[in-house]
C-alpha cells in the first residue's frame, strides 16, 4: 500500500511537471516569496580604471577600504565595459539601456544647452524605478544636454549669442533628470571641469540667477577652472563633492523620516554620479572631519579617497537606518582610467589601467573595462550576492536597465534598453547563457567624432573597426589582455573575423541588439507594449513600519523589522504601527506577510487586519496560510474595498472583482484604516519557531497600470481575462486543446490506479455492512459515511461541477468591445455557448471551449474526462449543482438539491413549515428527482440553500401578517401555553423556536422518505444560525449540512453534546495570481497557499469526530467578468480554459491519499493531521 501510495504521488508530481513545463517558463530571477523591495544604489565615478582600487590591483597606490570591504562582502566582475571609452555616451547608455550612438548623437550630447542625447520616448532607468515605486534621486554631473530657455526669444536657447546672461535661469530646466523619472535631483551640468559651474537643484538653479558671473581659466584658492565660462559667484571644484554628499545624504535622511512619519517603507533609487577622480583634480581638504588632501601620492588618488569616504558615509547611514542589508549598491565607473603616463613609466609607479592597453577615451581594453563591484544582503556568504564572490561575465553598464527592470519585476517594452540584458541571474549565482556580443565604442583623436573606432566582443574574442566599420584588429583576450598581437591577418581567423564584422554590422543597423526582459520567455517580445504579468502586479514595492504590540507568552527578537517568534503553541501577537495610529495603505491592493517555519512540524498562521471601528463581521480582511518546514511562505491579503471608493470604468460594476484591484465583500474594509494586524500562530509539534518579516504591499494603483488592466477588450476569445498575463495562461485554442489532452490522458492513468472502491470508498479499511445505499454510522466514536458496498467513505468534491461557468453577453456589453469573441446568429457555436435566462443572455465559455477543442462529442469526452480527474485527484462526490449527466452516468457519487418556498411578506428564505401545502410541495419537488430514486450512486439530499434564520424569531413573527399560517401557529401555541396572545410578548414567541426548526426538519424528512426512500437527508446548507437548528434537526436530518468559508470547519449551529453528523457543504479558497481578480470569500496568497489552506480545512473536518466531508465551491473558476450575480472568484480546481490549478490539483491528491488514515489516528489536533496530510 505504502509503496503504491509512494508511486501515485510521484507519477503525478512527474506528470504535473512535464504538463506545466509544457506551457509555460519563467525568466525571473528567483529570490526569496515577498522579499521586501530593496533600495538601489548606483555609484557612478568618473574616469576611474580597474588599477585604482586594490579590489583589482593588488599593486594599487591608494586605499580605498570601503570599497574593499564592499567587494569583500560582495560581488567583483572582471570583465566588466562602459560601452564608451569617454563619459558623455555611457552617461547615456546607463540612463536608457541603449548603445551611445541610438541617442541624438552618435558620441555623445556634450554641452549643457544642447537637446538632450535622450529622444524623446526613450525611457529613462530613473522612470524605470519611479514607475516600481521607487523614490528616486540623481545626483552629481549629467553631460546629457537639456532644454535651457532664452530671455529674449522665450525658446531653447542653443547658442551663446547674447551671452550667458540671456539664459532664463529663471525657469525650470527640461529634459534633465530632474523632468525625466527623479523625484529629486542635483544637477553640474557638465561635472566640474566644463562651464556652466553651477548646479540645478530639482530643475531650478541654485543661487541667485543676477549673481551669475564669468569664469577664466585658472586656479582660485583650492578650485580650479578648466575652461572659460561663467557660473556661480562661489563655484568651487574642491567643493563639488563634498556638496554632493551633503545633499545626498540629507534624501537619504529626508526619504527615511518620510517613511517613518507614514509608518510605510518605501524603496529609493539613487544614482550618484561622483565627480572624482576626473579633471580637474581638486580633491577638498577633508571630507566630514577625515583628511582628503595630502593622503596619497597626488590629487588625483586623492579625489579616489573623497570618493571612498563618500561610499562610507553613504553605507553608515544605510547601516543606522537599518536598510544596508536590502540595499543593492552597485559601484561602477564611465569609462577607463585615466593614463599617468608611457607603459612603465606611471606617475607614482600607479597604473589606472593596470594589465590592460591603453587608456580613457581609447577602444582598447584600459578606455572601456571598468570596476564593478555589487553588494545586497548581510555581507555574508548567505547574502543574496555571496559575499566574497568573483564573476567573470561580460557585462556592458547599459545592462543596468534591464537588470533593475528584472529586479522591480517590470517586463520591458520593445522600445527599451534597446541594448541591455540582466545580469541579476550572475548576482543571484544562478547559470545562464553568457552575455555575448557586446559592442563598445571610443573617440580617440584630437576632436571628439575623429577616428572613432568601435569594438566587438564574442566571448574571449575582441574585434576593431574603424570609424567606417572597416575591420582592423583582432585579440584574444584569454590568451592576450594586453592586446599586442593583432591577429587580423591570420588565414585562420578569416572566418571569425568576417563573422564578427557581419555581427557588428547588424548590430549597428538593428532596432535593438538584445531582447527585452519578459517574465515569461517564450512570450514574443516582439510587441511594444508588453501585457502586465500577475507577478509584476503582485511583486512587493512598499513595507509596513510596524512593532509588536502584544506577544501573549511568546518570546519575541526584533532583527530589524524582522521578528523571531518562539512559544508554546498556540501564539497570538499584534503588529501595529511604530509611531503611528494607523497605517493608509489606499494606494494599494495587496498585503502579504512573509513567514519562515524554523520547527519541524507544519505551522499554521490566521491573519486579520483590523480598522478602528471593528465589528465581528466588518471592518476587517482575514488571511490564512499554511507554513510546512522552512519554506519561505506568505500570508496573503488580497483585502476588499467597499463600492463607493471604486472609481473605474461603469462597464465592470457588474462584477466584484474589477480589474484594478478594487473587489467587494460583504465584509466592509477600510484600507486607509489600519490600526493592527494580529496573527494567531499554530505549530502541529507543539512549538512555535517563526521569523516573520513585516507586511509587504503590492499591486500599487499606478494609472498607467491601472488604464492597462482596463483595456478592452476584457476578456479574450477563450473567456480569459486579455489584459494580463500569468503562469499557464493558455496562449490560444491550439495550445489550450493540447494541455487539456495531456491533461485527460494524465488523469486516465492516475484514476485506473487509485485503489479505492467503485463509490470511492477505502477499500482497503474495516469492512461495515453493505446496505446497497449510502448511510452513516459511528465507528470507534467517530462519524462516517459508508458506501454501498460498505466502506468507510469521507466525502469531498467540488460543486458545480461541469461545463458551466457563465456571464452576461448583453449588448450593454458586447457593444463596448467587452469580448474578443461571442458568437453570432450564423456561428454554429452559438448553440453551444450562448443562453438567455430570465430575458438576459450568457455566454458560456467553458462549453464553447469543449466545442472547439474536441468537436460535436465534446461533452462525452468532458464528461469521461473529468470523471477520470475526480478520481486520479481523489475528489470522490460531485457536489451540490453538478452536471445532471455527470451525475447519471453513475461513475461518481452525487448530492441533490431541491428547493423550498420561503415566507412571503419580506421575509427573505426564512421557510414556512405551517403552510397546509408545504410538505406536499416539497413532494412534488422532489418527484423531478425520481430519475434517481433507488440510485447507489446518490449520497443523498438537501432540501434549501443557505436559509435566513434570525437569531431570535419573536420579531420575525410579529412582522408577519395576521393571517400569515406561521403567525397563525404561533398564537395558537401560546395560547396552549397559556401566554398572552393580544399583544403576544416577544419573549415568549422566541421560546417557539425549537419546535418550528423541529417542524421544518420532520417535514422535509418526511417528503424525502415518501419520493426518495433510503435517501440521506443532508439538512439545508445553513450559512449563520442559532444552535437551535442542530437540536431541531435532531432526529430528522440524517447529515447536518454547513456552509463554512473559513480556514477550517466550524459549527456553531450544532449545541455541544448534539451526536450528529456534520458536512461542511461550501468552502473555498481564491487568489488573485491568475487572472480572476475575485479571491472569493476566503483569500489566499498564491496556488500553493490554496492548495495548503485546502489540505488545512480538510485536516481541521477529520480532527473533529462529527463531520463526514467537506465539499468545495467550485470546480470550474467563476468567470472573470462575473455570474449573474456579479460574483467572480478564482475558485475552481480548474480555469475557463480547462487547465488544471496543478498546485492544487498535487496537494489535494497527496492530502485525500493520506486522509483515511491520518482521520484513523487518536487525540490528533487539526495541525498534527495536516502534517499527516502533507507527509508524502
Amino acid at each position: 500500500m505504502k509503496n503504491l501510495k509512494l508511486f501515485n504521488l510521484l507519477m503525478i508530481r512527474f506528470l504535473t511537471l512535464v504538463f506545466s513545463a509544457f506551457s509555460f517558463h519563467f525568466s525571473v530571477s528567483a529570490m526569496p516569496l515577498g522579499m521586501a523591495p530593496p533600495n538601489v544604489l548606483i555609484f557612478l565615478m568618473d574616469d576611474m580604471g580597474v588599477g585604482d582600487c586594490r579590489a583589482y590591483n593588488s599593486s594599487s597606490k591608494v586605499e580605498m577600504p570601503n570599497l574593499e570591504r564592499m567587494a569583500e562582502q560582495g560581488m567583483r566582475f572582471t570583465d566588466a565595459h562602459a560601452p564608451a571609452a569617454v563619459c558623455a555616451p555611457t552617461r547615456y547608455s546607463v540612463m536608457t539601456g541603449n548603445y551611445p550612438w541610438r541617442g541624438r548623437n552618435e558620441n555623445g550630447t556634450w554641452l549643457f544647452n544642447m537637446p538632450s542625447q535622450i529622444l524623446p520616448g526613450q525611457k529613462t532607468i530613473g522612470q524605470l524605478m519611479s514607475d516600481a515605486g521607487y523614490e528616486t534621486a540623481f545626483l552629481g554631473k549629467v553631460h546629457l544636454g537639456g532644454k535651457v530657455f532664452s530671455k529674449s526669444t522665450g525658446k531653447a536657447k542653443l547658442n551663446l549669442i547674447g551671452g550667458y546672461k540671456d539664459f532664463d535661469f529663471s525657469r525650470r530646466v527640461k529634459d534633465t533628470p530632474a523632468s525625466l523619472g527623479f523625484n529629486y535631483s542635483y544637477e553640474l551640468p557638465q561635472g566640474i571641469q566644463g562651464s556652466p559651474y553651477l548646479a540645478f537643484e530639482n530643475g531650478i538653479l541654485v543661487g541667485e540667477e543676477s549673481e551669475l558671473r564669468e569664469w577664466k581659466v585658472g586656479t582660485y584658492g583650492s578650485s580650479v577652472i578648466e575652461a572659460d565660462g561663467f557660473g556661480s559667484p562661489d563655484w568651487d571644484s574642491s567643493q563639488a563633492g563634498p556638496v554632493l554628499t551633503r545633499k545626498a545624504l540629507g534624501f537619504l535622511d529626508q526619504h527615511f523620516m518620510e517613511n517613518q512619519k507614514k509608518g510605510i517603507r518605501k524603496p529609493f533609487f539613487m544614482h550618484f554620479c561622483s565627480q572624482s577622480c576626473h579633471v580637474p583634480h581638486t580633491p577638498p581638504d577633508e571630507l566630514a572631519g577625515e583628511k582628503v588632501r595630502g593622503v596619497t601620492i597626488d590629487s588625483h588618488l586623492d579625489m579616489l579617497v573623497e570618493a571612498d569616504h563618500t561610499l562610507g558615509m553613504f553605507l553608515e547611514k544605510l547601516q543606522k537606518n537599518g536598510e544596508l542589508e536590502n540595499t543593492l549598491i552597485i559601484f561602477t565607473s564611465d569609462n577607463g582610467g585615466l593614463s599617468r603616463g608611457p607603459v612603465g613609466q606611471y606617475k607614482g609607479d600607479h597604473n589606472s589601467n593596470h594589465g590592460f592597453r591603453g587608456s580613457k577615451a581609447q577602444v582598447y581594453e584600459g578606455g572601456h573595462r571598468v570596476p564593478l563591484i555589487v553588494r545586497w544582503g548581510n555581507g555574508k556568504n548567505n547574502s543574496l550576492v555571496k559575499a566574497g564572490s568573483v564573476s567573470n561575465s561580460l557585462v556592458g553598464l547599459q545592462d543596468l536597465y534591464a537588470t533593475l527592470a528584472e529586479l522591480t519585476v517590470q517586463p520591458m517594452d520593445s522600445n527599451q534598453g534597446l541594448d541591455s540584458e540582466s545580469f541579476l541571474p550572475v548576482l543571484l549565482s544562478q547559470k545562464i547563457t553568457p552575455r555575448t556580443p557586446l559592442l563598445i565604442q571610443s573617440n580617440t583623436g584630437t576632436f571628439f567624432g575623429q577616428q572613432s573606432k568601435k569594438a566587438l566582443r564574442e566571448n574571449s574574442w575582441k574585434l576593431i573597426v574603424t570609424k567606417n566599420h572597416d575591420p582592423i584588429e583582432l585579440y584574444d583576450l584569454d590568451s592576450d589582455p594586453m592586446e599586442t598581437k593583432n591577429r587580423i591577418e591570420e588565414d585562420l581567423m578569416s572566418e571569425r573575423v568576417e563573422r564578427m564584422h557581419r555581427n557588428l554590422k547588424k548590430i549597428i543597423k538593428s532596432a535593438r541588439s538584445t531582447l527585452p526582459f519578459r517574465i515569461n520567455r517564450n512570450k514574443n517580445p516582439k510587441h511594444s507594449k508588453p501585457v502586465i504579468h500577475s507577478m509584476q502586479v503582485m511583486n512587493p514595492r512598499a513595507e509596513l513600519i510596524c512593532k509588536i504590540k502584544n506577544r501573549n507568552h511568546a518570546k519575541v527578537q526584533n532583527w530589524n523589522q524582522k521578528f523571531k517568534i518562539e512559544g508554546k503553541s498556540p501564539v497570538r501577537i499584534v503588529l501595529v504601527p511604530q509611531s503611528q495610529e494607523k497605517w493608509d495603505i489606499s494606494n494599494y491592493r495587496y498585503i502579504g506577510i512573509p513567514i519562515q517555519n524554523w520547527d519541524a512540524g507544519v505551522t499554521t498562521i490566521e491573519g486579520r487586519i483590523n480598522n478602528g471601528n471593528l465589528t465581528s463581521w466588518s471592518h476587517h480582511a482575514v488571511g490564512f496560510a499554511v507554513a510546512p518546514s522552512w519554506e519561505n511562505i506568505a500570508l496573503g491579503f488580497p483585502f476588499p474595498m467597499v463600492e463607493e471608493s471604486y472609481n473605474g470604468p461603469p462597464v465592470f460594476k457588474q462584477q466584484l472583482g474589477r480589474p484594478d484591484g478594487h473587489r467587494l465583500h460583504w465584509r466592509r474594509f477600510f484600507p486607509n484604516d489600519i490600526r493592527e494586524i494580529t496573527l494567531d500562530i499554530r505549530s502541529s509539534s507543539g512549538r512555535v519557531n517563526a521569523l516573520i518579516k513585516s507586511p509587504f504591499l503590492a499591486w500599487e494603483n499606478k494609472q498607467i497600470q491601472k488604464q492597462r488592466l482596463e483595456e478592452l477588450p476584457y476578456l479574450d476569445d477563450l473567456g480569459q481575462v486579455r489584459s494580463i498575463e500569468w503562469p499557464g495562461k493558455a496562449k490560444n485554442l491550439e495550445e489550450a486543446r493540447k494541455t487539456m489532452n495531456q491533461s485527460f490522458r494524465q488523469a486516465k492513468i492516475l484514476a485506473e490506479q487509485k485503489k479505492l472502491s467503485s463509490f470511492g470508498g477505502w477499500i482497503d479499511g474495516p469492512k461495515l455492512e453493505a446496505s446497497g445505499r449510502f448511510r452513516t454510522e459511528k465507528v470507534k466514536g467517530k462519524w462516517w459515511m459508508v458506501d454501498p458496498e460498505g466502506n468507510l467513505f469521507f466525502s469531498v468534491g467540488p460543486c458545480l461541477t461541469g461545463s458551466r461557468a457563465e456571464t452576461l453577453a448583453e449588448p450593454d456589453r458586447a457593444k463596448q468591445n467587452f469580448f474578443s469573441y461571442l458568437p453570432d446568429n450564423n456561428d454554429y457555436l452559438k448553440w453551444t455557448g450562448l443562453r438567455k435566462v430570465g430575458g438576459r443572455q450568457f455566454v458560456n465559455f467553458p462549453a464553447l471551449n469543449y466545442r472547439r477543442y474536441f468537436g460535436e462529442k465534446w461533452e462525452e469526452i468532458v464528461d469521461r474526462g473529468t470523471h477520470d480527474r475526480l478520481r486520479a485527484w481523489g475528489l470522490n462526490t460531485l457536489a451540490c449543482w453538478s452536471d445532471e449527466k455527470l451525475q447519471k452516468d453513475r461513475k461518481t457519487p452525487y448530492v441533490l438539491m431541491s428547493s423550498i418556498w420561503w415566507q412571503a411578506s419580506g421575509h427573505r428564505k426564512f421557510p414556512s413549515p405551517f403552510r397546509p401545502d408545504f410538505q406536499s410541495d416539497i413532494e412534488e419537488n422532489l418527484k423531478k428527482l425520481l430519475w434517481a430514486k433507488d440510485d447507489p450512486y446518490l449520497l443523498g439530499i438537501f432540501i434549501g440553500n443557505e436559509l435566513e434564520w434570525p437569531d431570535r424569531i419573536g420579531d420575525k413573527i410579529l412582522s408577519m401578517p395576521d393571517d400569515h399560517p406561521t403567525k397563525k401557529w404561533a398564537l395558537a401555541e401560546l395560547k396552549k401555553r397559556n401566554q398572552p396572545t393580544q399583544p403576544a410578548q416577544i419573549k415568549d414567541l422566541n421560546e417557539l423556536y425549537l419546535p418550528f426548526v423541529e417542524t421544518f426538519f420532520r417535514k422535509c424528512k418526511a417528503a424525502i422518505n415518501e419520493v426518495l426512500p433510503s435517501t440521506l437527508y443532508l439538512g439545508c446548507r445553513t450559512h449563520r444560525g442559532p444552535n437551535v437548528l442542530g437540536r431541531g434537526a435532531l432526529g430528522s436530518v440524517d447529515v447536518f449540512s454547513v456552509n463554512v468559508y473559513d480556514s477550517r470547519v466550524r459549527s456553531w449551529q450544532i449545541p455541544e453534546g448534539a451526536d450528529i453528523p456534520i458536512l461542511a457543504s461550501e468552502f473555498h479558497f481564491g487568489a488573485v495570481d491568475r487572472g480572476v481578480p475575485s479571491p472569493g470569500l476566503s483569500g489566499s496568497a498564491d496556488q500553493r497557499q490554496r492548495a495548503l489552506s485546502f489540505a488545512h480545512y480538510l485536516a481541521s473536518a477529520l480532527a473533529d469526530p462529527r463531520f463526514v466531508g467537506v465539499h468545495w465551491f467550485q470546480w470550474i473558476d467563476q468567470s472573470a467578468a462575473g455570474r449573474k450575480d456579479r460574483e467572480n472568484h478564482q475558485c475552481g480546481f480548474i480555469d475557463v480554459a480547462g487547465k488544471e490549478y496543478s498546485e492544487l490539483v498535487e496537494v489535494v491528491t497527496q492530502a485525500t491519499q493520506n486522509m483515511y488514515h491520518a482521520r484513523r489516528k487518536e487525540n490528533r489536533s487539526t495541525e498534527q493531521i495536516l502534517f499527516d496530510l502533507l507527509d508524502q
